[in-house]
């Protein structure tokens, strides 16, 4: 029988992980964004998703400026996957 490979979350995964418990153990990308050098795309959380590490299951909205030339012209809305920790080991 071939051995079962284990996943093992690589440096930007585990620095998610971290952020995110940091935060509460639930945030939109935006939210873990404003940490200080951390740019996270959804792409490198897919397999935190996947392995269940984290999930996605709700949406927040967030109420956005439109600036034009320094000048306020109007506001749209916009939504953002939540991730949560599954657990916090």
């Amino acid at each position: 029988m071939a051995k079962e490979k284990v996943y093992t979350p690589n440096e930007n995964a585990k620095a998610f992980l971290e952020v995110l418990k940091a935060k509460g153990g639930k945030a939109t990308l935006f939210e873990l964004n404003k940490f200080e050098g951390y740019n996270f795309k959804s792409g490198s959380i897919n397999s935190l998703i996947a392995k269940g590490y984290v999930k996605a299951d709700e949406e927040k909205e967030f109420v956005c400026d439109v600036v034009y030339n320094g000048v306020k012209v109007g506001t749209v809305k916009k939504t953002a996957k939540v991730f949560e920790l599954v657990s916090n080991d």
